[in-house]
């Protein structure tokens, strides 16, 4: 077979064999692609393509057709170098929209999933981001997230998790991994050994977690496990420190955890892949090629280096230099390409992956379900009254434009307007992930006087103390401030039923 009839069909993991070494090593990192100007890929991603890399992730603010014909140009140029394609990764937590900005349909956070707490909903809207991802050309989703929140302070997972505990959490997330494999993309659970009990930013710095045994078997550990029995194509690894269980490092970089809890304990053999090295957690300490070798001497099968792909040699050195002083054995290498050919091959038939011109405007998620994935406590006395948004947020902004768009009539009140007489006030506030106490004060007063507060977060309404008011809960915001269209017309939703 020669290397232009494998165009990534590797047939066997004897085939692996045939793979020059700096290839092998490729098909094990995952860098960030490159764009032109005129939208094309750039020089250093093609570059990077040619060598064989084994993963790019997501081109952003990007229309989905030109998107599509990004990815497109990537393979040809795969296929013309006589390599084996990279596989296209992207976050697809709320939909394509989530990376490529507004296209596609606009789906809920999976808090929202959370309070819909239904497996078909769950399903049905991983489905639907796999069909649209796959028209675009997408691989690989890092999705579903199903960690466990045990804190108030959380300050990164809010909306991107569930909200429920570890078994509700472990079925909602076996759904969206079936509907994810029905749509024809991988799947990841993320973020293991579980993030959900951390205070610290892992984008911002190390979180070290005092986390005891029976906590970590009962709570953090089946949402897994139940992934796992639903077939996710890969694990992701976090960045967390659990002190307890005897390690200083990272899970990440962890042997013990990659190699131990994952493939002993669990006995998974699917791909596992880090969690982004560029992330404080990991950066502040270690460069992206020493990053990249304890990862994949941890068991990784994937180093995350989410790094330009102009750095790509630079890793593929470092990986070399570490076969060369036994740091990396070469055997788990080949073992991990051909846990990657074995994902692969899941994709090789995917569903009818459509027109992805078709999905360049915003979609609408009309799903029966919608209005269930917010949360409402009181009453909205309405009474056919016109709308008055107060709050200067993009959620409060978007709230205000698809109202009017479906013929609500609907203002934006300036600092220190008043509604009019027949005017509902609709208060909108966007608290940090973690709750300060200034914005718990804020919400509070807020509470106690609105006709209507619109929050965004993951409190149960009914814990918010208003007076004879109505509060609507929407996990809408993610902490990147990316907004879920699908959360914006559940409000409205409640607002208008």
């Amino acid at each position: 077979m020669t290397s232009t009839q494998r165009q990534g069909r590797l047939s066997d993991d004897t085939d692996l064999l045939e793979l020059p070494l700096s290839q092998l090593i490729a098909q094990c990192l995952l860098v960030m692609p490159g764009v032109t100007s005129s939208g094309r890929p750039d020089a250093a991603t093609l570059s990077a393509v040619r060598a064989g890399v084994g993963t790019l992730h997501s081109v952003v603010d990007m229309s989905a057709s030109s998107a599509a014909a990004y990815h497109r140009e990537i393979r040809e140029t795969a296929l013309d170098a006589g390599v084996i394609p990279p596989l296209i990764s992207g976050n697809l937590e709320s939909g394509v929209g989530y990376s490529l900005g507004r296209t596609g349909t606009d789906l809920p956070y999976p808090h929202g999933i959370g309070l819909a707490d239904d497996e078909d909903v769950a399903y049905r809207a991983a489905l639907l981001a796999a069909e649209e991802a796959r028209a675009i050309g997408y691989d690989w989703t890092f999705s579903p997230c199903i960690d466990v929140v045990m804190t108030d302070r959380d300050p990164i997972l809010g909306v991107r998790a569930f909200g429920h505990g570890p078994a509700r959490t472990g079925v909602l997330g076996a759904a969206q991994i079936r509907g994810f494999r029905d749509g024809g993309v991988a799947s990841t659970a993320k973020h293991f050994p579980g993030h959900g009990d951390s205070a610290v930013d892992s984008h911002l710095g190390l979180p070290v977690i005092d986390r005891s045994d029976a906590e970590h078997r009962d709570v953090h550990v089946p949402p897994f496990i139940a992934a796992i029995d639903a077939g996710v194509s890969s694990i992701m690894v976090g960045h967390v420190v659990l002190t307890r269980h005897g390690f200083d490092v990272p899970a990440s970089l962890s042997h013990e955890v990659n190699a131990g809890w994952i493939r002993r304990d669990l006995g998974y053999d699917g791909v596992i892949i880090s969690d982004s090295l560029r992330m404080a957690a990991v950066a502040a300490r270690w460069s992206a090629p020493e990053s990249a070798v304890l990862a994949l001497a941890a068991g990784a099968d994937v180093a995350n280096a989410k790094c330009e792909a102009d750095a790509l040699p630079v890793l593929i050195e470092a990986v070399r230099n570490a076969l060369d002083t036994a740091v990396l054995n070469p055997n788990e290498l080949r073992r991990s390409a051909g846990r990657l050919v074995r994902m692969r091959r899941e994709l090789e038939s995917p569903a009818s992956s459509g027109d992805p011109s078709t999905l360049d405007s915003p979609r609408t998620w009309n799903d029966p379900a919608r209005s269930n994935t917010v949360d409402l406590s009181g009453s909205i006395r309405r009474q056919g009254r016109s709308l008055a948004v107060s709050g200067d947020s993009d959620l409060a902004h978007r709230l205000t434009r698809n109202a009017s768009d479906r013929g609500i009539f609907v203002r934006r009140l300036a600092e220190g307007e008043r509604p009019n007489s027949d005017e509902l006030l609709v208060d909108v506030v966007v608290p940090h992930t973690a709750v300060s106490d200034d914005d718990a004060r804020r919400i509070e007063l807020l509470a106690e006087s609105s006709e209507l507060l619109v929050l965004n977060g993951v409190v149960r309404a009914d814990t918010v103390r208003r007076g004879a008011g109505a509060v609507i809960v929407a996990p809408a915001v993610d902490t990147f401030g990316i907004v879920s269209e699908a959360a914006v017309d559940a409000i409205i939703d409640q607002i208008d039923s």
